[in-house]
This record gives C-alpha cells, structure tokens and sequence, in this order.
C-alpha cells in the first residue's frame, strides 16, 4: 500500500468521525457539550490490502554479495513452462571475477606446462651427461686391453680414470634419482594451484550462472513491487540478495496480504474478522491469519520497516485476480454496552482523568477510568446515564458543581 493510500485512509476516518462528534454538539453557557453514545462499541483499522493466491512461488535475487541491475526480464502476466529464462541479471563485479579466474587457471596451467619441459630438459641434460661419463668409460676400457703394452705408470692412469669416471657416473645417476622426487613435488606444487585455481573458476562460473533466473515450474509469471513506489519492477531496477523479483501464483485458492507500518500492525492480532470491498458490490470476508514477527526495511538499509499480514479469506462473492486491491475493515476492538466519549472531554487532574457533566445550567466533575481509547474517541463502562452530555471544554469554576461524584 502507498504513502498517498494511507493518508488518504486516514484523512478520511477522522473526518467521518468528526463529522460523527460534530453532529452530536450542542451548547451550554457558552461551552459546547457532547451526548454520550451508550452501545456496543467496535474499533476499526481500514487499510488497503491486495489478493494473491494462497500458494505462490516466489523467485527471488539470488544473494550474490555483489551489486546487480535487471537487464533482462518477463512480461507481466506471461505464461512460462518449467526451465524458461524468466529474468537476466547484470553484474559486472561478478563478470570481472569470473574473467579473472578464467585467465588465473589458464596461468597457472601455463605455469605449469613451462616448468615441466624445464624439468623434463634438466633431466635430459644429466641423462646425457651420464651417457657421455659411459661412453667415456667404455673407451678408457678399451684402453685397458691394450695395458699390456704400455708401461706401468700409463697402465695405473688408465686404471684412476677409470674410477673417476665411474665416481662421475654414480654422482650423476644419484641427481637423477634425487631429480626425480624433486620434480615430482615441484610439478605437485604446481598441480595443486591448478586445482585451487579450478575451484575458484567454478564459483564463479556458479555466481555468473546465478544471473539467469529461469522458471522451476510451468506458470504465469507475475513481476514482484517495489516497496518503496509500489511499482512493478522493471528492466534497469537495482536488486541485491533475497529481493523479490517474480512470483508463479497457484490460482486454486486466494488470500489478502496486507503491508501495514509497525504502528498498524500493533493494533492487529490473529483471528481479528474483516470485511472489504474491490468495487461496491465485490464484497469479501474472513479473518486475520498470520504476521509477521518482523518487518521487512522498505527500501535497501532503510530503518522504516513494513510488516506482511496475511488475512483468510472466508467469503467472496466475485472471480478475484492476482493483485487486485481490496479495501479492508478490520475490526480491531469490540465492547458490549459501552460510554463512548469524545477524547476532547477528558481532562487529566493528578493522577486521575475526569469528565465535566452537564447538569441543567452546571457541570458536574466526574471521575472515570477509560478501558481503551483510540485518536479521537474514549470508552467507559460505567459511571453514566443515558443521555447524558459532557463538556467539550474545561468549565469555569463558578460553572462547576461542588459535589464530585465518582464511578464505582
């Protein structure tokens, strides 16, 4: 419900109320009085609701903790099959991060390829080294052969190169095998960024997937309002985690949801009966159902709250439509054989209110004890007569009688 509607609604209550109080003046020495109304008294809340059916799936932003506008979305009131796209989202914080964690995996496994072939070369590099020891190995033993015709002293060099170069080898072969675990945990390493980065890309791609809403069921899509205008959503609307942006309504069985201020809602309780109407003779009937515990902020970190209140419907007389606003009557207060009083006669003394009684050319001071009271009105059940006038203004002294009588 809007601003505007609920001044309005207000505006004209009190003005019917006293135009009411007006009707019932009459004066005395100058001083206007008020008949007493003697009956049963009801207090009413009247405020605009809207019907939805009973049962409807509302599709919501998904919370991406990321800013996003609509870019993209349905007709209002077009039928959609299960797993249409019913709305397109647009964040570009969430674009760029997917982007970068594409090109992050993409790094990483380049990163990874890069130092493989390095690896792979310095191996290659120590398994030739070993082949040339080897080859070199075999042709000093060649020489060895031949040590038969050399002398002693070449016959003992051939015989140290021959251990230097099997020494070499073994050094060689033992970097080999050294190489090998150390390349392997050099390229796990790396794996394990490739894997990190993987994980990241994945929620972001969930993120980006996020942005398309598409139906989980066959239905006619309904746009969701924006509280604050009351205005269906549109392509551009700025939306943020756990908006309404849609709703698929079951039209089996229908409902009133009303969207009243913290003020109204606590003048509310389960079970209060209502009455309204859409057009005059659309009438609809039925009784408070549920509120909400807590309000909703009308707008993104707003501190002005709106509390839902869903009402049952119990009686309707006409074919009613998703969204179509009634106008409500809901009794919030009832008293049988109850003084009703304008709140103007009221008048505080210490710690008690008193009214002032006509009584032929005087007033008499009366004590009373007000059992509930609304913005213009005060109701008593005892202490009066029928017919009875009280004062709209504080009397005079000399006006006043000197006999002060109290309700029991």
């Amino acid at each position: 419900m809007t601003i505007f509607s609920k001044q309005t609604i207000t505006i004209l209550s009190i003005s019917l109320l006293t135009f009411t109080i007006s009707s019932c003046h009459s004066k005395q020495n100058d001083i206007y009085t008020h008949q007493i109304e003697y009956r049963d008294y009801t207090d009413h809340l009247i405020v605009v609701g809207e019907l939805q059916p009973s049962n409807t799936l509302n599709i919501s932003c998904p919370r991406l903790r990321a800013d996003a506008s609509i870019s993209y979305l349905i007709k209002h009131g077009k039928w959609v099959e299960k797993g249409d796209t019913i709305c397109i989202l647009e964040a570009k914080e969430i674009a760029n991060k997917y982007e970068q964690a594409n090109s992050d995996l993409d790094n990483a496994k380049a990163e990874y390829r890069k130092t493989e072939a390095q690896l792979n070369l310095n191996t290659q590099l120590l398994i030739a080294q070993k082949e040339t020891i080897e080859a070199s190995e075999a042709i000093k033993k060649l020489d060895s052969i031949q040590q038969k015709f050399v002398s002693n002293s070449r016959k003992q060099i051939i015989g140290l190169e021959l251990k230097k170069a099997e020494l070499e080898k073994q050094k060689v072969v033992n970097r080999l095998n050294s190489l090998k675990n150390i390349n392997k945990s050099i390229l796990s390493q790396k794996k394990i960024k490739i894997k990190q980065a993987e994980i990241q890309l994945s929620s972001a791609k969930s993120l980006l997937d996020q942005l398309i809403i598409k139906a989980p069921i066959s239905g006619t899509i309904l746009r969701a309002k924006q509280r604050r205008s009351n205005k269906l959503i549109n392509e551009g609307d700025i939306v943020w985690g756990g908006m309404a942006i849609a709703k698929i309504p079951n039209t089996a069985s229908y409902q009133v949801k009303l969207s009243l201020t913290e003020q109204e809602c606590k003048q509310i309780e389960k079970d209060f009966p209502f009455k309204g109407k859409s057009k005059p003779n659309e009438i609809i009937s039925g009784f408070i159902k549920n509120k909400a515990p807590v309000g909703k902020p009308i707008e993104e970190n707003s501190e002005v709250k709106i509390f839902d209140i869903i009402a049952k419907i119990d009686s309707i007389n006409f074919e009613p439509k998703p969204g179509q606003s009634v106008f409500c009557n809901i009794i919030t207060k009832t008293i049988p054989d109850a003084y009703i009083i304008p709140l103007l006669s009221v008048f505080p003394e210490d710690s008690i209110q008193v009214v002032y009684v006509a009584q032929q050319d005087k007033f008499e001071k009366r004590s009373i004890t007000i059992v509930y009271k609304n913005a213009i009105q005060a109701i008593v059940t005892s202490g009066f007569k029928a017919e009875e006038k009280v004062a709209l203004i504080k009397p005079h002294k000399n006006q006043i009688l000197k006999k002060d009588t109290s309700d029991e």
